[in-house]
């Protein structure tokens, strides 16, 4: 398994997903070596590094250093990565790949060489966790319109782009040669990816999966959440992940402003860009918003992510691009929150509107403020989202459908009832 970040080192979602798969692997029976990039020691084992100690994961960090000056070029080929890997799929002589995102250390040029120079007729998964492949931004230029042919010469995202002559060209011709499957999270994201030059690649959908038996928040959670950041009694929206203006932040502020015209609430984000937040605030006060009505939450592990759902009223999911699938949505739903999601990407793919949530267009701040508003004035309504949100994502979402999906594009073809997988109890029966 290949994968430029991975837990406990790097944060993010990519590197959660490819944590969860390996370890749900590893429960099927399977030796998995994840090789990743990092500081310190070549070799690690899962448990010496956090992870979830299953005995068939081993994790290889490769030194990977980018210069910001040529890291364009250097995530098309980064000889020291390929050589990394080369030199470890040569030892571990894999029967199958799976990649994970490669385009900021690993660069897509380690496709060529994950076989170790095995047979061209090993299965080789690459997992689409965003637009890359095609787009050096979050598919910004779309505005959420998955339709758009995103190209150098119509947005000014991709300006860069011609720093690296015929880089989309590069990667697609790396795909089309080197992967067996591409995987998407989401069929918003292989719609995507078909209107932008990989109608060619076999491509399936892979929803991503979260542990039920863990998104399980009480009372004392909720009061705990908001002791520790000196919050007050009004109902609180929750907003985090990757936070930014492409995550709808901008957008979630000035709905915010209405919302609270309406009904008296709070607005906590959580995320470790401590530098948007500060933007966020000035967008805030430009909109009008009451500075006690706004609150960094920062950065949360799994039991601080229970509390924080926990408190909340309310989860917000205003991205403004394509969103391919944002964990904090599914998170949301497994904790039995509601959610106002947006209509781009593949939110409306989790969230049933006038069900589980309703879904609202974030550009439109007045429409979104409402949304939010309409659920926080209906408490019993909320809490018969939540629940259908919860039954969704208990029965459609589950880790154990997405680790069988991925198993079966790696080649192995048995079911979910056969042993080992459901040996891990907390995992629950999802």
């Amino acid at each position: 398994m290949l994968s430029d970040t991975y837990p406990p080192v790097n944060r993010g979602g990519a590197g959660e997903v490819a944590s969860l798969v390996a370890d749900g692997l590893a429960l099927r029976g399977h030796e998995v070596c994840v090789v990743t990039s990092g500081r310190g020691a070549d070799r690690e084992s899962a448990r010496d590094t956090g992870g979830r100690g299953n005995a068939g994961v081993s994790v290889q960090r490769i030194r990977t250093p980018v210069p910001a000056i040529a890291r364009r070029h250097l995530s098309i080929l980064n000889p020291v990565a390929v050589a990394g890997v080369w030199r470890v799929a040569r030892e571990f002589r894999p029967d199958a790949v799976h990649v994970h995102n490669v385009h900021e250390r690993l660069s897509f040029a380690s496709l060529a060489v994950a076989r170790g120079g095995g047979s061209r007729t090993l299965p080789v998964i690459l997992t689409a966790h965003d637009y890359l492949l095609f787009c050096l931004t979050k598919f910004l230029c779309s505005r959420g319109d998955v339709g758009f042919t995103a190209t150098p010469t119509q947005c000014v995202h991709c300006t860069t782009m011609r720093r690296v002559p015929g880089r989309n060209l590069i990667v697609h011709s790396l795909v089309k040669r080197h992967v067996t499957s591409l995987a998407c999270i989401s069929h918003a994201q292989a719609r995507a990816m078909a209107c932008n030059g990989f109608a060619d690649v076999p491509t399936t959908v892979v929803h991503n999966g979260l542990d039920g038996s863990a998104c399980v928040s009480k009372a004392s959670d909720g009061e705990a959440f908001r002791l520790r950041l000196g919050l007050d009694s009004r109902p609180i929206v929750l907003f985090g992940g990757r936070a930014s203006g492409a995550k709808g932040g901008d957008q979630l502020a000035r709905a915010m402003v209405r919302a609270i015209k309406r009904v008296p609430c709070q607005l906590v984000v959580l995320g470790d860009r401590p530098e948007y937040f500060v933007t966020l605030r000035a967008i805030a006060d430009d909109a009008g918003l009451p500075a006690d009505a706004l609150h960094d939450g920062g950065w949360l592990d799994q039991d601080g992510l229970r509390e924080a759902h926990g408190a909340a009223a309310v989860c917000a999911i205003p991205s403004v691009y394509p969103d391919p699938f944002n964990l904090m949505t599914l998170r949301a739903m497994l904790h039995g929150r509601p959610v106002v999601g947006t209509c781009h990407g593949a939110t409306p793919e989790l969230v049933v509107d006038g069900e589980t949530g309703l879904i609202a267009d974030p550009w439109d701040a007045d429409a979104f403020g409402d949304a939010l508003a309409d659920i926080l004035l209906d408490p019993d309504r909320a809490r018969l989202m939540g629940e259908a949100g919860r039954t969704r994502g208990m029965s459609m979402f589950t880790l154990g459908r997405q680790i069988e999906a991925y198993a079966r594009l790696l080649g192995d073809k048995r079911h979910l009832s056969d042993p080992p997988y459901y040996l891990k109890p907390e995992w629950g029966a999802g």
